[in-house]
């Protein structure tokens, strides 16, 4: 925001004096507001800069009901302005997702944007859609029309009705209506700005919301989903899918968020809180600030729920609403620890297949490619044992995926992930894949199919996992049943407790965070979640563990060179 400074200094000049008086002389604030309204209104450079970013009015002249129900300016806080230092640098290429804590401003701040665009331009149409009709009335009543009426006289444009869900002026042909969610909210308006506030709590399907306001929206038109998080619903679909500007706003953030009863500190027995406050010193917090976070914890009676009140992260906000079968704690904090570290290399495997009674592949060779279906974490070494553990893609929308697995450790080495894919391409990605980790040996699961075990048998690969059907008898392929698949979970579950180092893909411990027991007691995916990963995973760690580590005697690589180049940045895990 410093950068517009220069294109109006006299409101710049106006706003730091505000600010000053309201410091010593609080009770002068609304006579001050009329005497700046009025030199706004007279100087044209300043009317054109407001014009082209109207909530620059708002510490200029707003006035809120803070926390304590006192009549305060409305002065940005920290989260507020970081918001609309972004806001001015990305502009409307995206929608903006907003995950926050509670009581951060967002509300407000979003809401007093919308209020300046509707009084200052021409033919503006703002909407705000809420979770429920209580929000609805203390947006509107709260943080709209109490805000709107305390402008002096000057500010305010004539209104051609006042209902008790919209302000219309007339004059400016301009309007700003708040709604509580339905799917068909939005068809007969057309928009140029949309709030969505509370949006994980909506009841109405946000996908057929997005085709009914999509439609009413103009080019360019400003988009804000705004919410705190509640599990793993539709808005965390959004989040995920990539096609809005995604902001997490920390609570320390909200500067008020500290007390001086730093003594709760030292008075912390509890293990999982003395570990958060050690993780908060590190990220830079005082002590005034970890103490107002050990005070709010206290005062739950479910301690859990302040990961989601107040997150530290947005993989913490979105808290899967089912009793999570993995240790949450050292998920997150795994993810932590691996978000944002190089991969060695993207791609996936290209060749040349001859089909006749056996299928051969010839000019083999890796394909660099930042979409690709498979990403190498840690590159095989000379006389390693791995082994692949392959989930086919049953029904509905799941995945075709793979697991490397590092024999002697458990750490997952690199992964195949595939939404769509031939199974005699599935498997011929699996051929390759295993070459190049030293002929791995390859579980694939065979409930749903047995094509792409039946492609690898034909392609001759040398090492493939044979499952006991019987006295005497074996056949190829990983069969979950009701009686292994708890098994392989089980000792994957384990396996992670003890070192949740084994776990190097970001993707994976994504979905570990969603993998819950449902209310039957069958652990799976949370509904709409995939667990495909999960699974794959557990098929490689249990293959593994049945599978001795034996270096062979020259300590060669066993495989062809690839010729994978490292993508930079890559560092040993």
């Amino acid at each position: 925001m410093s950068d517009s400074k220069n294109s109006s200094k006299l409101l710049f000049d106006l706003i730091d004096k505000r600010k000053r008086l309201f410091e010593t002389a609080p009770e002068k604030d609304g006579r001050f507001v009329e005497y700046a309204s009025l030199k706004i209104l007279k100087d044209k450079q300043t009317i054109d800069f407001i014009k082209k970013r109207p909530y620059y009015l708002i510490e200029a002249l707003f006035t809120i009901v803070d926390k304590n129900k006192r009549n305060v300016p409305f002065f940005l806080n920290t989260a507020q302005r970081k918001f609309l230092e972004i806001f001015e640098q990305k502009g409307t290429e995206k929608p903006y997702f907003i995950l926050k804590g509670r009581q951060q401003g967002f509300t407000t701040l979003i809401t007093a944007m919308q209020l300046c665009y509707a009084i200052t331009k021409r033919n503006f149409s703002g909407f705000t859609m809420a979770d429920c009709t209580d929000n609805v009335n203390a947006i509107f009543n709260d943080k709209a029309k109490t805000v709107y009426y305390r402008l002096p006289t000057c500010m305010r444009p004539r209104e051609k009705y006042n209902s008790k869900r919209e302000l219309f002026f007339d004059k400016l042909n301009s309007s700003w209506r708040i709604a509580c969610a339905g799917d068909s909210q939005g068809r007969s308006r057309t928009l140029e700005f949309a709030h969505f506030s509370e949006v994980a709590f909506f009841d109405c399907s946000l996908g057929e919301l997005q085709k009914s306001i999509g439609e009413a929206l103009v080019k360019n038109a400003v988009i804000i989903y705004e919410s705190t998080a509640n599990g793993y619903n539709e808005s965390k679909d959004l989040w995920d899918s990539g096609s809005c500007e995604n902001l997490f706003f920390e609570w320390w953030l909200t500067d008020e968020y500290r007390i001086d009863k730093v003594e709760l500190i030292g008075e912390v027995k509890d293990k999982w809180l003395s570990e958060r406050i050690t993780w908060l010193r590190n990220k830079g917090l005082d002590e005034k600030q970890i103490a107002w976070y050990v005070n709010k914890y206290n005062g739950y009676l479910d301690k859990s729920s302040i990961r989601q009140e107040y997150p530290c992260t947005p993989e913490e906000a979105f808290i899967a609403s089912g009793e999570c079968e993995f240790d949450k704690d050292k998920v997150l904090k795994r993810i932590e620890e691996v978000k944002g570290k190089p991969l060695y290399a993207t791609g996936e495997f290209a060749f040349t297949a001859k089909v006749g009674e056996t299928t051969i592949l010839y000019d083999k060779r890796w394909v660099e490619n930042n979409n690709g279906s498979i990403k190498i974490i840690i590159p095989p070494q000379n006389g390693e044992a791995y082994v692949i553990g392959a989930d086919t893609a049953g029904e509905g929308g799941d995945f075709y995926t793979a697991v490397v697995e590092r024999v002697k450790d458990g750490k997952t080495v690199a992964v195949f992930k595939e939404q769509r894919i031939d199974d005699d391409l599935y498997a011929r990605q699996l051929y390759c894949l295993g070459e190049y980790y030293n002929f791995a040996l390859i579980a694939v699961e065979v409930n749903f199919g047995t094509a792409p075990i039946r492609e690898l048998i034909s392609l001759e690969y040398p090492e493939l996992y044979r499952r006991n059907d019987g006295v005497g008898v074996s056949s190829y392929g990983f069969r979950t049943t009701a009686i292994t698949r708890p098994l392989i979970l089980s000792q994957f579950k384990a396996a992670f407790r003890e070192d949740p180092s084994i776990e190097t893909n970001l993707e994976t411990l994504l979905e570990m965070l969603s993998f819950i027991r449902n209310k039957n007691g069958r652990a799976e995916a949370e509904v709409g979640k995939h667990d495909d990963l999960v699974m794959a995973k557990s098929i490689a760690h249990y293959v593994s563990l049945g599978r001795c580590y034996k270096e062979n005697e020259e300590g060669d690589i066993l495989k062809m060179n690839f010729n994978i180049p490292n993508s930079g940045g890559y560092t040993q895990w």
